[in-house]
């Protein structure tokens, strides 16, 4: 019974997982053609509302689902815990969901002919590189190494 739980939550982590990553990628390059348009449209933000919406769905179904494998299911939670690598992945997910909230809130909210600040499309374009940083610590953290 065990090892099915962890791998429905190892499945649930990486669609979670999945699903954000796509949800951002998207939702930069959408603002990035926004900011490019000089006619903006109501149903331009309809469509980053929806963007955001599943994005949002999908951090909370990763997150959800990698506390479960942390702290309940397969490997022991100190196994985890006391590993430096696995700490810095979680710094960096942090940093990547922190830097997408602004952006996110601005372009949820936003109405009209409200232009897109330069700020917000560089902050949703550093999450980018996050990216790719957090896939190679997870795959670290789980095989063990820095533990």
């Amino acid at each position: 019974m065990d090892t099915m739980a962890e791998a429905l939550f190892s499945g649930l982590h990486l669609l979670g997982a999945l699903g954000m990553a796509a949800g951002l990628v998207i939702a930069t390059l959408a603002a990035g053609s926004l900011a490019a348009d000089s006619q903006q449209h109501e149903s331009a933000y309809r469509t980053f509302r929806k963007i955001y919406g599943y994005t949002g769905l999908a951090v909370i179904v990763t997150i959800g689902a990698g506390l479960m494998l942390w702290l309940a299911v397969g490997k022991p939670a100190a196994f985890f815990s006391n590993n430096p690598v696995f700490h810095a992945k979680l710094a960096l997910v942090a940093t990547l969901l922190a830097t997408a909230v602004y952006p996110a809130w601005f372009l949820c909210r936003a109405q009209g002919q409200q232009p897109v600040p330069q700020a917000v499309l560089r902050m949703q374009k550093s999450t980018l590189p996050l990216l790719l940083v957090v896939p190679v610590l997870a795959y670290l953290a789980a095989r063990g190494i820095g533990y």
